[in-house]
């Protein structure tokens, strides 16, 4: 012991002399006593070697987390009872054979699948693999635990369905001390079919009373029963144009049916939602409501200046709509005509087609229509006909070619129609490039073609750069009731964490029927944290406009809860709009308190869906596929806690309905904790194989808290209390400071000293951080 004693100490001082050495080899670079130096150094070094070494935790290591490894499994469209993982003694994928036959497959399939396993060399999949074994295409992924496992004699996903309801509700109700009264309400229902099958039924219903007037309108606008096969759906039912989803229009061509069948192909149903926008300038502050053949189909908030709506929540098509500009006390502000070009040009490189025979809606006569979409070498192929007694008739085909010039990505259109009054077309242009910005054209020419459609002449232009840190944007619009220009910059700034947004813009026409009329824009946004302020004002003739605004967001386990304050003056009208909105995992709610010269006024909407299933009934956001988990959370004593599952908020021990998207499979569902007091192992095991419509899928979450609790512990008079705890064996410091965790809620803990004991309340904190003891 001695030796090595010596041996390190000896090293020890040769580094030090070697290091005086160092820096003396300035005035001396060849010294001979540093060839010594190094020399010794690395003669003791083999007596003074020092080995460190960084051991990973048992179980985590690569090869033990992918031995351990389970992974949600599905044979042919149906989702296995139990967990598929890896046996280190037989060296192959295996299951509980208990758990399956519990789950009722079949001995015949448990035998294939059980075959179909033993080929899969799981080993040699490091991330995931492909595979073809006995008859079966097997498709294994390791990142996201799925082992998917078809007959290599079916190209069709057969998946399991059973009886179920998803309805999605919308409700919107205004009044005002002038006597003025709104109420809309709005949904779809999808009802789950057993085998690939489902039903579907739009529905509304609006009552208005203004000055004594009454207006109501109600009814089923559309219903339908659809049958999914292995490359083809057939639909019967009637079916309204305006409910006709953005993503599923190809073509101008939409009639409406009253009586119908449809048979058509299976990618039909997977085209995917139309990306655009509408941008409207407000006048004032109120709400924008959107008419189409005197139908209400959509509303939404208005304020003061700039707004953006997506065009997935309209119809799909190219057809006008009515655009209300309504205040809070129903008086309508501007009313104009905007034309909506909702089409889904490219197709996604899909190939689809369906033919579709009934009884046309207004007119009762028989109606043929045939359309397809085919992905060609060169180009998407759009087409469609339609044919109807009377000699009426239209067809149409137009033609996309997404291309790329260097770095422009280029995608033009050509559309071309006919019908018995004659012939037209459209071109459309789109080019986006870092560099150059974005560029938009479109035209349409001589469209009033056929009673099937009787659409008018329109041009669009628009072209949008970056300039450093602003972007410079013009837009421009001409229909047949007049033109709109409009210019804007707009630039950030965001000096210490403070994001702040400004814009400058000046547009002509669009306000009123008056084409030649300017109105000059100024709009500003701060934000910081969870708070954000704007400041609105324009310019329109001799009229000035000028709103402010101030929202705060309160983001806990369960949601997002807004509220704020709006201030708005025109002319020497003043008015003050107080409103709260909760997005949460029952759905969105708002309500809004007014009131300005004219009168006081409210307005309260509420969006969700309700989902009902053999498992029983919950509330949850609003579905737009038709499809939802039915989630059940596990009830951790004294523990309230949430958490996020595919995007929406849950909360535990209880019931929620989670929206899905449409013919998604998913294995483990997407979970994201962002408590802070607590560190929460979530998994949720969906299992769900092509997410039909109408389908509720059950789901138990498993949920593994860790509460943490950290602060000061001080008694009745403000000192510090420590000492050992008796609960975890903790420390409290000297100083109050401490830090502790448990699987369960800890009410209270019990700190003892070496004479008394202290028992401190968890429960709240009587000021930032610090916990009473008494």
């Amino acid at each position: 012991m001695n030796k090595y004693f010596h041996a390190i100490s000896s090293a020890l001082h040769e580094v030090l002399v070697c290091f005086s050495g160092i820096l003396y080899v300035s005035f001396r670079l060849f010294s001979p006593r540093n060839f010594i130096c190094i020399f010794l150094f690395s003669a003791q070094s083999a007596f003074a070697e020092v080995k460190v070494s960084y051991g990973v935790p048992e179980g985590f290591s690569a090869v033990e987390m992918d031995n351990s490894a389970r992974y949600a499994a599905s044979f042919n469209g149906h989702a296995l009872p139990g967990l598929v993982s890896y046996s280190i003694e037989r060296g192959r994928l295996v299951f509980d054979p208990l758990e399956y036959i519990d789950g009722k497959l079949s001995k015949k399939d448990r035998e294939t699948l059980d075959k179909v396993l033993s080929g899969v060399d799981y080993k040699k999949c490091e991330l995931g693999c492909d595979l073809q074994v006995a008859d079966h295409y097997v498709r294994l992924d390791k990142q996201r635990r799925t082992l998917n496992i078809v007959s290599s004699r079916e190209d069709f996903v057969r998946s399991e369905t059973t009886w179920g309801i998803v309805n999605n509700q919308s409700l919107d109700y205004r009044s005002s001390s002038d006597g003025y009264r709104s109420m809309n309400i709005n949904g779809n229902t999808w009802f789950g079919l057993p085998s690939q099958s489902f039903a579907y039924i739009n529905w509304y219903a609006n009552h208005n009373q203004s000055r004594g007037a009454n207006t109501h309108n109600q009814a089923i606008s559309s219903y339908f029963v659809q049958k999914n096969f292995s490359g083809t759906y057939v639909r019967t039912g009637k079916q309204d144009a305006l409910d006709y989803a953005s993503g599923s229009i190809n073509t101008l061509l939409a009639p409406s049916f009253d009586q119908f069948i449809t048979i058509g192909s299976q990618d039909h149903l997977l085209t995917q939602r139309d990306t655009g926008s509408l941008v409207l300038y407000s006048i004032g502050e109120g709400s924008y409501e959107f008419y189409r053949n005197g139908r209400m189909i959509f509303k939404r908030p208005a304020v003061l200046g700039r707004n953006e709506f997506s065009y997935s929540d309209l119809p799909g098509g190219y057809y006008p709509i009515e655009v209300r500009l309504v205040d809070r006390n129903g008086n309508v502000l501007n009313s104009e005509t905007r034309d909506i070009n909702n089409l889904n040009f490219g197709g996604g490189g899909r190939r689809s087609w369906h033919i579709t025979g009934g009884k046309e809606l207004e007119t009762g006569g028989q109606l043929l229509q045939a359309s397809a979409s085919q992905n060609l070498s060169q180009f998407y192929l759009n087409a469609s006909a339609v044919s109807g007694e009377r000699s009426r008739k239209a067809a149409e085909l137009n033609l996309t070619r997404p291309s790329q010039l260097g770095s422009i990505n280029v995608t033009p259109t050509l559309g071309l129609l006919s019908g018995e009054k004659g012939t037209g077309g459209y071109f459309d242009l789109s080019a986006n490039d870092d560099l150059l910005g974005s560029f938009m054209f479109s035209r349409y020419q001589s469209t009033n073609i056929s009673d099937f459609y009787y659409g008018t002449p329109s041009t669009a232009v628009s072209y949008s750069r970056s300039f450093g840190s602003t972007m410079f944007s013009y837009n421009y619009q001409k229909q047949s009731r007049g033109e709109t220009h409009q210019a804007e910059a707009r630039w950030n700034y965001h000096p210490n964490g403070l994001w702040s947004t400004f814009a400058v813009g000046v547009q002509k026409g669009g306000y009123t029927q008056d084409s030649k009329s300017y109105q000059v824009y100024f709009n500003m946004t701060w934000m910081l944290d969870r708070s954000q302020a704007s400041f609105r004002a324009a310019q329109y003739g001799s009229q000035v406009q000028l709103s402010g605004d101030y929202r705060k967001d309160y983001v806990d386990t369960f949601g997002t809860t807004t509220t704020g304050l709006t201030v708005s003056h025109i002319n020497r009208d003043t008015s003050v709009n107080a409103y709260g909105s909760r997005s949460g995992s029952r759905g969105d709610a708002s309500l809004n308190l007014g009131h300005s010269q004219s009168g006081s006024n409210l307005d309260f909407n509420y969006r969700g869906m309700v989902a009902a299933s053999k498992d029983g009934v919950a509330f949850g956001r609003y579905s737009n596929s038709g499809s939802a988990m039915m989630l059940q959370t596990p009830d951790i004593t004294d523990t309230p806690y949430g958490f996020s599952v595919e995007g929406s908020p849950v909360g535990g021990g209880n019931q929620y309905a989670v929206p899905l998207n449409l013919y998604d499979d998913i294995p483990f569902a997407r979970v994201r904790s962002d408590s802070e007091d607590m560190d929460m192992d979530v998994e949720v095991l969906a299992n769900v194989v092509r997410a039909h419509p109408g389908q509720v899928y059950p789901a138990k979450a498993r949920v593994d808290v860790n509460r943490v609790y950290s602060g000061i512990l001080a008694d009745a008079v403000g000192n510090p209390v420590s000492g050992r705890i008796a609960e975890t064996g903790d420390v409290a410091y000297r100083n109050g400071l401490f830090s502790i965790s448990s699987h369960t809620a800890l009410p209270s803990i019990t700190v003892e000293q070496a004479n008394r004991r202290y028992t401190c309340d968890l429960r709240k904190t009587v000021k930032d951080s610090v916990y009473r003891c008494k």
